[in-house]
């Protein structure tokens, strides 16, 4: 039993050819004729034939072993997605890990690969207009978070000047949710609350924006379409952040914001710093709500930050 059991987690056999080889070494091999064969339904014929039947639409990669794989599937634009699944038992597969945002279907346990792969395409056929929004996104601005965004990430932060950036999320249906600003100006905040309710839901999020923010394309293409190395025509460093110095943390992919909202102030802090700042600030008592209230670090003007940004 326990050879069978190896032949299934061993790194090296990660294709079916080198699976079968070694299951055939295996049978007439020595070490296993005195075992009875009736032990050996450690193997799951079933999931091996499906394996071998896999419909040429679908792309399978295994990883360490033949426990661990991946699904390749193309979606309505041909954009490709992988699914990662486990392989526990006999009719019992699990998703470990998939770039998209997340669903029930992400905590069912699947009887087998094809139902595992029925699921998750029509999942992803639902999400056309959801990657089209986030995609417009990211040709028509400048996105600083997240730093490698995917389909997981439901929201783009993007730069509107040196010490804004506008946070918006994006529904499972393509409609936009919860916009806000980080950091602080008044001119970007007034026209912000001034057009909001103008919200024209016959145009996408990212014409809405230009529209909001008064934006010709000339000045799009000037003001918003710009790298983190230049803005409004002048070199400038990555922001560091005010409480640690650094510009990335190795645990925390995120770079520093404008989160001070004092207009005279203009520090950066990662949120995750800032958040530990003001808790610690408080006697290390966690905030209500996850919401940390204190002073900015450089300014001492009122600053909040949520735990749910870090």
């Amino acid at each position: 039993m326990n050879i069978m059991q190896d032949l299934f987690n061993k790194a090296e056999i990660n294709t079916m050819d080198k699976f079968l080889d070694h299951l055939h070494g295996i049978i007439f091999s020595k070490e296993i004729k005195n075992i009875d064969f009736a032990s050996l339904d450690i193997i799951d014929t079933d999931f091996i034939e499906e394996i071998k039947n896999i419909s040429e639409k679908v792309t399978l990669l295994f990883g360490r072993s033949l426990r661990e794989f991946k699904c390749i599937l193309t979606d309505e634009s041909q954009r490709s997605h992988e699914i990662f699944l486990k392989y526990n038992e006999p009719r019992r597969l699990s998703v470990s890990h998939v770039n998209l945002p997340h669903s029930q279907l992400q905590e069912c346990e699947y009887s087998t690969i094809e139902e595992a792969v029925l699921a998750f395409q029509q999942y992803i056929n639902s999400l056309n207009a959801y990657f089209h929004e986030l995609e417009r996104l990211e040709q028509k601005f400048t996105v600083m978070e997240p730093v490698k965004p995917t389909f997981k990430d439901d929201y783009r932060r993007i730069l509107i000047d040196e010490k804004t950036w506008l946070h918006v999320e994006v529904t499972v249906n393509g409609s936009a949710s919860n916009i806000h600003l980080v950091g602080q100006s008044e001119l970007w905040q007034d026209k912000l609350q001034a057009r909001l309710l103008t919200w024209d839901y016959d145009k996408n999020i990212a014409e809405n924006i230009v529209d909001i923010f008064d934006l010709t394309k000339t000045s799009l293409n000037e003001q918003l379409h710009m790298s983190i190395d230049t803005i409004n025509g002048k070199e400038v460093e990555a922001p560091t952040c005010a409480i640690c110095f650094c510009v990335e943390l190795p645990d925390n992919p995120g770079i520093p914001q404008p989160l001070c909202q004092n207009l005279n102030c203009g520090v950066f802090f990662h949120t995750s710093c800032l958040y530990q700042w003001l808790v610690a600030c408080e006697g290390g008592r966690l905030p209500a709500f996850g919401v940390a209230n204190g002073s900015c670090p450089t300014c001492l003007q009122p600053i909040t930050c949520s735990e749910k940004d870090n």
